[in-house]
């Protein structure tokens, strides 16, 4: 996958793509939602020939990110014609693979095709149309009153039929309710995506309650601890818009320019616990 370090180099591979599909990666090497990804892509890009594939460091090229409102990673962006068609934000591998599917152009089944031991599609018509003839003639020759009783007999049957599987799909909805399978509560456990690892513990806890915890170095900084959080908000959909990070004794809010400490000066060496507050 290509590597593209700024907004001039972006630039040059969309105008030279014409009308391929271009498809941008923008991540972060501390990402973990962004690892889980990368080899998925490079899969796709061996799967999907005819689609240009690129990736942008955030952290390096950060004027694609301006240009183009990158705020979470990571950040899919989908190009044709030098025109961003479509983005995914996070870890979505269907939505990804269904705008490949939509721009990349062409089907990889069309024509009218063959039958087994047919030469054209013409004897393929010629050998179907004989036996459509005789069904009609024996047909015509049951009674009326037969054939009306053999279609309200298979009419009774598909009714049973569509009953009985409703039946069965509120048994399973009902059964999965009771034992709390589904529900208004979201699943207990939910996996965490892992902060960029060193010696000190942060634990945070987010807006639901719940609480995720990731290993830093002292000399990482509290905007690296927001990236982290926003990375498990972006894992579990979980909309957040502006948070800000507050530890509780003493009492401090981090937010904008103080994000830029790093652990040590803020003193949550070598453990702390930080709330997320909207």
């Amino acid at each position: 996958m290509k590597s593209i370090s700024s907004q001039a180099e972006l630039n040059s591979t969309l105008s030279s793509a014409g009308s391929r599909l271009v498809v941008v990666d923008f991540f972060a090497t501390w990402c973990g939602p962004c690892k889980t990804l990368a080899p998925i892509l490079d899969g796709l890009e061996r799967k999907h020939t005819s689609t240009i594939f690129a990736k942008v460091d955030v952290d390096v090229a950060q004027d694609c990110s301006r240009s183009y409102s990158v705020t979470s990673m990571p950040t899919i962006l989908f190009f044709k014609n030098k025109s961003e068609v479509g983005r995914v934000v996070g870890v979505d591998v269907g939505k990804i693979q269904s705008y490949i599917k939509s721009y990349e152009g062409g089907s990889s089944f069309s024509g009218s095709g063959q039958t087994l031991g047919g030469s054209s599609s013409s004897g393929n018509k010629l050998a179907k149309a004989a036996p459509d003839s005789r069904k009609k003639g024996n047909l015509d020759n049951v009674p009326y009153h037969s054939r009306l009783w053999t279609a309200m007999g298979h009419l009774s049957s598909g009714i049973l039929s569509f009953c009985r599987k409703c039946l069965q799909s509120l048994a399973i909805v009902a059964t999965s309710a009771k034992t709390g399978l589904i529900g208004d509560q979201p699943p207990k456990e939910i996996e965490t995506v892992e902060g960029p690892g060193g010696e000190c513990q942060i634990q945070v806890r987010l807006l639901d309650g719940s609480s995720i915890r990731g290993d830093f170095e002292p000399t990482h900084t509290l905007k690296q601890v927001h990236d982290f959080v926003q990375a498990n908000l972006d894992a579990r959909r979980t909309k957040a818009p502006g948070f800000k990070l507050m530890t509780n004794f003493p009492k401090t809010v981090y937010a904008g320019e103080e994000l830029n400490q790093t652990l040590e000066e803020a003193k949550l060496t070598p453990r702390a616990q930080l709330i997320v507050i909207a």
